[in-house]
């Protein structure tokens, strides 16, 4: 059954709540085939017909008014363009709101403003456009399309050089306190026993950063706890790319098999190079934005954000409002962290890998996150003082 507006604040609780014991996760559209691996095109041809078949027809191929846009990628990524669908598609089903997706042709600015036109051009109402990518497109199409409305998540709206700009009452962002679920993850990892460490981000933007440098903060001060400091060592790498490729698989199997025990792999779907060299290996992984446990079991855990609820969220605020974003997201940027519930690393019973570092451990560092009495910059290009011993490659 349909829920009303009026009791999808209920709702929300009941599936934030979910998330918060799920690690963020509402469910997942996309299942694994028999040997553990993914196929995203098989499975996006079963996810589309499903929903197509679903009683309430809210997914449409084009016309929703709820209009997803992703990047070149597959919008079942296992994680983020997936984690933003699974945001819609929960809302839509719970609301009776219809909803589409559309991705980019190519990598490029001119590709990202396309796909946002073509959602205009099928009568969306509501554009979720989802990653950093996105911010020039709406920079430049918040004015001149001020009767549609803008999620931006990731990013703010930026001109064609690259700076910001005002942000119009037609939109809001939502950005993540992406170097708290870094530290989680660093911290825990180096608390069950890794000493050698390495860090492959995708592009050098403001989301990696973050994980990257909350990666090592969260590894120094653990190392700091137990006086092993002169023990860590961390290989740090931005590969420019969030797609595997051959180089991503050459050098994480180089790390492998020089000591490196752990690679956080951060960014879109390079992920799959670095499980590749670590199935040689034996080696060990740490995943990004969403759970991604369930991908492998040589992955210890994932540092993750909120992505799925904190759109669901939005789209209630919007929805209640008579279809307009209300005055107190109408122009603004919110940015989720741990204060807000929306950063973790995944803690189910089937999803918790750790075998040293206890449940324990991780509430309280979590509790200390929430509580602000950790302090970790959100500048992305800051900086950290460290007492670990990092090597920053520039391949």
């Amino acid at each position: 059954m349909k829920l009303p507006i009026k009791y999808l604040t209920e709702y929300i609780f009941i599936i934030t709540f979910s998330l918060l014991l799920s690690g963020c996760g509402v469910y997942s559209v996309l299942s694994e085939n028999g040997n553990g691996s993914h196929n995203s095109s098989g499975y996006l041809e079963q996810f589309l017909q499903e929903a197509e078949e679903s009683e309430y027809h809210d997914y449409q191929e084009t016309g929703g008014q709820i209009a997803l846009v992703i990047d070149v990628s597959s919008v079942l990524d296992h994680g983020f363009n997936q984690a933003a669908l699974e945001g819609a598609q929960t809302y839509a089903d719970a609301a009776g709101v219809s909803y589409s997706y559309y991705s980019t042709a190519s990598d490029s600015t001119e590709s990202y403003e396309d796909a946002v036109l073509t959602a205009i051009q099928n009568d969306a109402r509501l554009i979720i456009c989802a990653g950093s990518h996105f911010e020039q497109a709406v920079g430049k199409l918040q004015n001149d399309y001020s009767d549609i409305y803008f999620l931006l998540l990731d990013g703010i709206p930026r001109d064609s050089s690259g700076e910001s700009v005002p942000i119009a009452s037609n939109v809001h962002c939502i950005t993540y306190h992406e170097e708290e679920a870094g530290y989680l993850a660093g911290y825990m990892a180096v608390l069950e026993g890794y000493r050698k460490l390495g860090f492959i981000g995708g592009e050098r933007i403001a989301a990696v950063q973050k994980y990257g440098h909350g990666y090592l903060e969260g590894i120094n001060a653990a190392a700091a706890l137990l006086g092993v400091s002169d023990d860590i060592s961390v290989e740090y790498w931005y590969s420019g790319t969030f797609f595997p490729n051959h180089q991503i698989e050459e050098v994480s199997l180089n790390w492998y098999q020089s000591g490196t025990q752990i690679i956080f792999a951060c960014g879109g779907s390079l992920y799959q190079s670095v499980l590749a060299s670590a199935e040689t290996c034996n080696g060990k992984l740490i995943g990004a934005d969403v759970d991604q446990n369930s991908i492998s079991d040589l992955f210890l855990t994932s540092a993750m954000k909120g992505i799925d609820s904190s759109v669901i969220t939005a789209l209630d605020e919007f929805f209640a409002n008579g279809g307009a974003w209300p005055e107190e997201l109408a122009g603004t940027a919110d940015s989720y962290g741990a204060e807000e519930k929306c950063i973790g690393l995944p803690c189910l019973d089937d999803e918790w890998r750790f075998k040293t570092a206890t449940f324990e451990d991780y509430l309280e560092i979590l509790s200390d996150l929430k509580a602000g009495e950790i302090e970790i910059s959100d500048n992305p290009d800051f900086q950290p003082e460290l007492t670990i011993f990092v090597t920053y490659h520039d391949i």
